[in-house]
């Protein structure tokens, strides 16, 4: 996340500390835990789309500030990838100083550049919380089995103490089978990630560890998948053939495995999994029912 701090430390230290405690009350720290955030009330965030028209260049200008304080929180706030714009153009030589920000659509509102952080900080926090929203609304009890409950309550209650800043990475595999909580999270529109796709295969193989591959299955991670190209074109005599497999020969054997799953994103449309039979060098696979477009 963007430090605010960091763009308010040339201004007075009085009018610094009344920034960063604007920021404080409207966003909580990424330490807080979720619930916490899920109740803030953000402002509306732009979308990709309707940022498109705004070119960012254009809204670095050398002109007197014209909002207030509160302007810079009230939103709306542009989308972070048009952040990233504004930030790139800074870093740039320019002939003429560039001292505010042009607000995109209230054109005529002129905000200080420790804006940019700012904004930052905030798009952040809803990019999470939304993902956090669903998570939660995911785990109601009256979307799951019955025999479910249990698990889904122990969620809900471990979703309680989570840091909604966590990154996904922290999950510990050892306790993959109960954090559904963080399943949730993934199961968003746009969990179909490679990131997200190797955690679920951290959980799927922490869940069979505890079984001592009683399956015989193991999720590989999408770098294999990639490194292996374009194997929806494979046949069977093609991985008898590759030697890119031999390198799980060892792994098959310390963990008696037999299949292999390798998750493919095909195209950045959607996902598939191929299952390679290692005892017979056959391959079989599955297709992901959810587009990421």
């Amino acid at each position: 996340m963007a430090d605010p701090t960091k763009a308010v430390k040339i201004l007075e230290a009085s009018a610094a500390a009344c920034i960063i405690a604007a920021v404080v009350e409207l966003v909580p720290p990424p330490a807080a835990p979720v619930p916490e955030l899920i109740k803030a009330r953000l402002p509306k965030v732009l979308s990709e789309a309707q940022m498109k028209k705004y070119t960012a260049a254009h809204h670095l200008v050398d002109l007197p500030i014209s909002g207030a304080l509160s302007d810079v929180f009230e939103g709306p706030i542009p989308h972070r990838t048009w952040l990233a714009s504004l930030q790139q153009e800074l870093a740039k030589p320019h002939k003429t100083p560039i001292t505010a920000i042009r607000h995109p659509t209230r054109r005529k509102l002129i905000l200080p550049l420790w804006a940019l952080p700012v904004w930052d900080s905030i798009v952040v926090a809803a990019g999470q919380r939304m993902l956090w929203v669903r998570a939660a609304d995911w785990l109601r009890p009256d979307e799951h089995r019955p025999e479910d409950h249990v698990e889904v309550e122990r969620a809900r209650a471990h979703m309680e103490d989570i840091p909604w800043g966590m990154a996904v990475w922290a999950l510990p595999a050892e306790s993959a089978r109960s954090l559904i909580g963080f399943h949730a999270k993934l199961l968003s529109s746009v969990w179909l990630s490679e990131r997200n796709v190797d955690l679920m295969g951290v959980c799927c193989n922490a869940i069979a560890a505890e079984d001592n591959y009683k399956s015989r299955g193991y999720m590989a991670t999408t770098f294999l998948g990639a490194k292996l190209g374009w194997i929806s074109g494979w046949d069977d005599q093609k991985i008898r053939d590759d030697t890119d497999l031999t390198e799980w020969t060892t792994v098959a054997a310390e963990k008696q495995l037999r299949y292999i799953h390798i998750p493919v994103n095909l195209a950045n449309t959607h996902w598939v999994v191929f299952g390679i039979d290692l005892d017979n060098r056959t391959y079989f696979w599955g297709l992901s029912l959810v587009p990421t477009v």
